[in-house]
């Protein structure tokens, strides 16, 4: 995996610029600073292949709060050397309470608060209360807890970096040539770069300390400046991240986790001209900017353009697990070959608006599902002619299914060509389509913290009728095929019949197919192919053969009762404990 540390800093003016793709990482940036009007510093290594990327990298900036890391790591230090205690209880007082950032300052009268509560306001909210009773803890006199900070800072080889004061205490301020000219504290992109590698490396203080530093890290609030123009929704993305502004200061410095590597960013504002406090300040908004060239630098992305932001997934809770419907950018649908919407054989015109212009899923989880260690367990469902996902999960009663067999999975109903009586699986039918829909799904799910990482351990192909079409593809080019570990066909063997033999002969998944009378012919001729073939399978439902073919004198739209439930508790994933 690759991982990267990268620092930038950036000062005043506005920012007009094109991404200057004919040149290389460093004059990017400074075609950047110039056209934004101030300096860019930067200090950026590859931890895996050393590449680094340096630009103005010893010059000193205000720190702003981007200070609280620093201190956040002397707090544990001395947690790991047992001097500190992070579930003792300081008194919040009104003599105590300090302006500025944060939200202690508005508690009335006399509170308790943990320590290490308060080094998680210090960190998301960049609370300066919180943060002040953090740093009395370093110490018995102001002067030995900043000594703290800076010893260790020191230690850690950070050579120009030193906490110079509490936040907002005038009392305290000193008339040191530093702390005039930087404030509350000073660094540099390189010193940043270090100590954002030790904690990455889980190295500033223990790897569990460092653990926890990261987890506190990516509850940020302010998501102005280094997440703004990342591909959130469609990468799988965690931004671990502390952000710092005063006057003209503007800071954001993160540990970024992808699927494409992990890289740390850091980015430094100072004399900036626009000094409004909103995330359209100029040097909020090139910092942003700045955090997506780097991004596109190391994974080769171009442009500024990110997915339309979903936000939070709307849950509808129901006895036994929840469900909610998703939109998405992988979808089946929309595809451009339904653009002008789709004429059957009987002439019957189904338009793109009603019919091909939702890119959904509904995903469903019951309540006792767990994410295993090799990833997720996942079954995905596609329906039939003239249906929609919302009517599948209310009339097959697969929700209901799912939970009964006892199964360790996440259900999805995948929306095809709604109320129109089309088999086009849209962008199932494309190279990968598979592994596109279900990677973003897993990253939706890790976004709102259900799932740890954005993994398939098992896949369930599971089709009623018409959605044949689309599960035949994806046994062939879904870009998954060695995790599908079974297929399930409800009267959804029309064709594609080449699709499906060649995925049976080739892997060792279990194949279970239900028919009605009008698919006897089909069937009778892909089993004599079996036959010729020397692959076993039965047509007995009630052996656990590999392959399974079962006539059924039920109607076509009941093949799924019960036998969805059935299918699911002989197959092979495993049960829930």
């Amino acid at each position: 995996m690759k991982k990267v540390i990268l620092i930038i800093l950036i000062t005043s003016g506005i920012f007009t610029t094109s991404l200057f793709s004919g040149e290389n990482i460093v004059d990017q940036l400074q075609n950047l600073a110039d056209e934004f009007g101030g300096t860019i510093g930067v200090a950026a290594k590859n931890l895996e292949t050393g590449e680094s990327i340096s630009l103005n990298s010893q010059q000193k900036y205000p720190a702003a709060s981007v200070i609280k890391v620093p201190v956040m790591v002397e707090f544990f230090t001395r947690v790991a050397e047992g001097k500190i205690d992070p579930q003792k209880y300081v008194a919040l007082t009104d003599t105590n309470k300090w302006g500025g950032s944060g939200v202690l300052q508005y508690f009335d009268g006399t509170t308790r608060i943990k320590l290490i509560d308060a080094v998680t306001l210090m960190i998301i909210l960049s609370d300066n209360t919180a943060t002040n009773l953090v740093i009395d803890a370093l110490g018995d006199s102001h002067r030995e807890r900043l000594d703290a900070v800076n010893r260790r800072m020191k230690a850690l080889g950070l050579e120009n970096t030193r906490l110079l004061n509490k936040m907002m205490s005038w009392e305290t301020k000193t008339d040191s040539p530093e702390s005039i000219r930087y404030g509350v504290a000073v660094t540099t992109p390189a010193d940043m770069a270090l100590l954002l590698e030790k904690i990455a490396r889980r190295e500033a203080v223990s790897p569990a300390a460092s653990a926890m530093m990261i987890d506190i890290m990516k509850k940020q609030q302010y998501d102005e400046m280094i997440p703004r123009f990342l591909p959130l929704e469609t990468d799988s993305i965690e931004i671990a991240h502390k952000t710092g502004s005063v006057t003209e200061v503007r800071n954001d410095v993160a540990i970024i986790h992808t699927m494409h590597g992990d890289y740390v960013l850091s980015i430094f504002c100072d004399d900036s001209q626009d000094h409004r406090y909103s995330a359209d300040n100029a040097a909020t908004l090139a910092g942003a900017k700045a955090s997506r060239l780097i991004w596109n630098h190391f994974t080769g992305d171009t442009g500024y353009d990110v997915p339309k932001q979903a936000g939070g997934i709307n849950w509808n809770h129901f006895p036994g697990g929840r469900w909610a419907k998703l939109r998405l950018a992988h979808a089946p649908f929309p595809h451009p070959d339904r653009s002008q919407g789709f004429t059957n054989s009987k002439e019957e015109y189904f338009p793109f608006k009603g019919h091909y212009d939702e890119g959904s899923a509904v995903v469903i989880i019951p309540d006792d599902w767990q994410e295993t260690g090799d990833g997720t367990n996942l079954v995905l469902h596609f329906h039939g002619h003239r249906n929609h996902v919302l009517n599948v999960l209310e009339q097959f009663e697969l929700p209901q299914q799912l939970i009964a067999a006892r199964k360790n999975a996440i259900l999805v109903l995948a929306q095809g060509p709604q109320n129109a009586p089309d088999s086009f699986g849209g962008h199932m039918e494309e190279p990968d389509g598979l592994k596109n829909f279900v990677t973003e799904i897993l990253v939706r799910l890790k976004t709102d913290r259900l799932i740890f990482k954005p993994k398939v351990n098992k896949l369930i192909i599971s089709a009623h009728s018409g959605g044949y079409r689309p599960a035949a593809f994806v046994l062939d080019t879904g870009g998954m095929t060695e995790k599908i570990a079974e297929v399930y066909l409800f009267d959804a063997f029309y064709g594609q019949h080449d699709k499906i033999f060649n995925w049976v002969n080739r892997y060792q998944g279990r194949l279970v197919s239900i028919y009605t009378e009008h698919l006897a012919e089909a069937h009778r001729l892909f089993m004599a192919r079996l036959s010729e073939a020397n692959i076993e399978f039965s047509t007995d439902l009630s052996e656990n053969a590999r392959l399974t073919f079962y006539p059924t004198t039920v109607a076509h739209n009941d093949v799924i009762f019960a036998n969805f439930k059935r299918y699911l508790k002989s197959g092979r994933l495993e049960n829930i404990e």
